[in-house]
Formats: structure tokens, C-alpha cells, sequence
């Protein structure tokens, strides 16, 4: 049954890129809560709209490979089409005006990385060519969507970087690469409405010396709904069970945190 409840659903247009082990650990997770197949398809599909559709639709992921082709015709630079595809995620679009002075934020702190590993990354490797950094270094990139992850590939290629974009789904694969710095963008309180605890495992399974998290202040319909105050009594004791806060700092919308490994 698991299996066919699977295959109904990646035979969806909006799911067909996503990782097949994303669907299939979502299932078992909603499988005792519903009585009919109905209302078990419907939940599987409202979490999987929680942690990709809500911020990047297919449409956007083709988006994507259209302007990556108009980069490598070379009819326009990198940055131009970066700004271009950035604009197709919320949270990346949100950034759009900032980015530059995000990562000088974080590179005063940290040094410049000669590895990056960002998790649940979603159209952020594409503002590369804002961090201001002397290429190539080793960019892991994960996400769930496999089209979107031909594209990061291809971009990286582009940017003469190695291909080092993985379709992996960090909520139920394990973490391998050891880096400088980790990304984690406005993901963890989207994994903790799916797997609660998933937080605390994740930031002891990492190998990264520095970790940059992120938190929305907003919500996607632009709200505020008391987050700052939420997300900082909710998580912080949670960092602190590895990591030692170095810095918070809040750009527009998003509060983010700098943390180092406890030696």
C-alpha cells in the first residue's frame, strides 16, 4: 500500500522531481493518523507543500534552466541572471537587496570558506557571485528536487566551480561532507512541523567548523506573528547544545545566527 500511495503522488507534475525517499518518509510518518487513502494522499502532499511548494513551483524550477541557458549563450552576465532567479523564491527574493551585506556579515566573523555546505538550499547557491569570494571553492548543495539540482549543478559549472549539488533530503539521509561553513535557511522550524526533534539530531550530525542559521520573522503571507521572541526562546537552547552563538544579527526579515563547534 505504502508503496502504491507513493506512486500516486510522485505521479503528480508538481512532485515528480522529489525525492522518492521524502515522499515515501512522509507517508510512513501520516499513515497512522488517517483512516482512508484519501485523507492520507491529502496530508503527504500539505507537508511536502510545507518544506517546497510554497516557496518554488515547478514553473520556477524550468524558469531556471531558461535562464541558465540565456547565461551559457553568453547574452548576458552572471550577476544579471543570478538577480533573475534569486527573484523566483520567496526567501531568496526577500534577500534580493541585502545579500551582499549578509555575507559580509557573516565573513567578518567567519573568514572567507573554502567549503560551503548549504542545506535545504533551494535557489540560494545562485547568489554565489554576491558573497565576494575568490572561486572556486568546494559549494555542497542539497535539496529534494531533482531538476533543481541539475540546474545548481549546471551553474556551478558555469562559475568553474566542481559539481557538488546533491538531490538529498536532510530530514531522512545522513549528512557526509565536512565543510568550513553551513547554511541552513529558514528550514529548521518547517523540519520540526514535520519530525519533531529533528533539529537537535541534525546540528550533532554536521562537520562543519561554522554554522550561519537563519529564522523568518514573517510568515509567507507577511504577518508578524510574535516570531523573534518564539524562534529565540524556542531554538537557541537548542544551538547551544554543540554550537556557541558568536553573533545575531537581523537583516529585514530574517533573523540569523552565527555559531561556532564547541572545541
Amino acid at each position: 500500500m505504502i508503496e502504491e500511495i507513493v506512486e500516486r503522488i510522485r505521479l503528480s507534475s508538481k512532485y515528480k522531481d522529489i525525492n522518492e525517499k521524502t515522499i515515501l518518509e512522509i507517508v510512513k510518518i501520516e499513515l497512522p493518523k488517517h483512516r482512508n487513502e484519501r485523507d492520507l494522499i491529502k496530508a503527504v502532499k500539505s507537508k511536502l507543500h510545507q518544506i517546497h511548494g510554497a516557496f518554488l513551483g515547478s514553473k520556477d524550477v524550468e524558469k531556471v534552466k531558461d535562464l541558465l541557458l540565456v547565461l551559457e549563450r553568453g547574452d548576458r552576465n552572471i550577476r544579471e541572471i543570478a538577480k533573475e532567479i534569486l527573484k523566483l523564491h520567496q526567501s531568496t527574493r526577500e534577500r534580493m537587496d541585502i545579500y551582499e551585506e549578509v555575507y559580509r556579515g557573516i565573513f567578518e566573523v567567519t573568514g572567507k570558506p573554502n567549503s560551503v555546505l548549504d542545506l535545504a538550499c533551494g535557489l540560494n547557491p545562485f547568489s554565489i557571485p554576491f558573497m565576494n569570494i575568490e572561486g572556486p571553492i568546494l559549494y555542497y548543495a542539497y535539496d529534494i528536487d531533482s531538476t533543481l539540482i541539475e540546474s545548481i549543478n549546471k551553474f556551478l559549472d558555469i562559475l568553474s566551480y566542481p559539481r557538488l549539488a546533491k538531490r538529498k533530503d536532510i530530514l531522512f539521509e545522513d549528512i557526509e561532507d565536512r565543510t568550513d561553513i553551513c547554511f541552513i535557511f529558514k528550514f529548521l522550524p518547517i523540519a520540526e512541523r514535520i519530525k519533531k526533534g529533528f533539529s537537535l539530531k541534525l546540528l550533532n550530525s554536521l562537520n562543519s567548523k561554522f554554522l550561519i542559521v537563519s529564522f523568518p520573522l514573517k510568515s509567507i503571507s507577511g504577518k508578524e506573528k510574535g516570531m523573534l521572541e518564539n524562534y529565540s526562546k524556542t531554538f537557541e537552547p537548542i544551538l547551544k547544545e554543540k554550537y556557541k552563538i558568536i553573533k545575531r544579527f537581523i537583516f529585514k526579515n530574517e533573523m540569523f545566527y552565527i555559531l561556532i563547534e564547541r572545541g
